[in-house]
């Protein structure tokens, strides 16, 4: 296994490839292995997954989970992995990463994708009691099926129901909390750097307007909708996702 001491946590990381590097950051109460798709790149790219702290095989989180903390996290890690910098990748609360990423410390980064994600995430008191609560039956009954597309394939409907569950209710439940708090409208517009956002037409967790709020809003960004997906494009639509994603890295100088 892959550590990496990070702001004194101990960070699990998973890289395969050469060439120019692409940071990929999973979501809220998700880890590394949704991006398990996105490892084929590594036939022409650096691709470097991490699992934030408390999250997949990385270690506990020490201290309050913040959003500014997790972006930290992020933002070292690039640091050391990366000093030619990278692309930064982040589905969801890892978008808001990303997010904080591009606005405060661009000078890390090529350019920055943004994945199912909003510059505020508001989320529904439903869900954030029932994470607090009912961990388990909220996740199978109210979280999970939000995710999908209609036409999204069983097998991953599965996949992501097993990983979100092996999440601590805890942590989940954290994330949620740190998510509802984000928001970062009034500084979209001192991003500088090329800016790739992906939506799932689909999206009931983070919709299509958020998506269009920051590219109206994002002064070099792209937008791209994704037919047939809903919350995890990567994963419903990996070929697609990443004929995207590879355009876009091409695009970079």
């Amino acid at each position: 296994m892959t550590y990496l001491m990070v702001q004194g946590q101990q960070l699990y990381h998973e890289e395969e490839g050469s060439g120019k590097s692409i940071v990929f950051v999973h979501g809220a109460c998700e880890n590394s292995s949704f991006w398990n798709h996105q490892k084929s790149l590594s036939d022409r790219y650096r691709v470097l997954t991490l699992d934030l702290p408390s999250h997949g095989k990385s270690k506990p989180m020490i201290g309050l989970v913040q959003l500014r903390r997790y972006a930290e996290i992020v933002t070292e890690f690039i640091t050391k992995k990366c000093p030619e910098k990278a692309v930064l990748v982040g589905h969801s609360m890892g978008g808001a990463i990303a997010l904080l990423n591009a606005i405060e410390h661009p000078e890390n980064l090529k350019g920055v994708v943004l994945v199912a994600t909003g510059a505020k995430l508001g989320v529904l008191p439903s869900i954030r009691e029932g994470l607090r609560t009912r961990f388990v039956e909220t996740v199978k009954s109210v979280v999970g099926p939000r995710q999908f597309a209609s036409t999204t394939n069983l097998e991953v409907v599965r996949f992501v129901t097993n990983e979100i569950m092996k999440c601590k209710g805890e942590i989940a439940s954290a994330d949620y909390e740190a998510c509802n708090g984000f928001d970062v409208r009034q500084r979209l517009r001192t991003i500088s750097i090329p800016t790739l956002i992906i939506v799932g037409e689909e999206d009931k967790m983070t919709p299509v307007t958020w998506s269009t709020y920051m590219k109206e809003n994002i002064p070099k960004s792209k937008l791209v909708i994704v037919k047939e997906a809903s919350h995890l494009p990567m994963l419903e639509r990996p070929a697609d996702f990443n004929r995207h994603l590879s355009e876009f890295v091409l695009s970079l100088n």
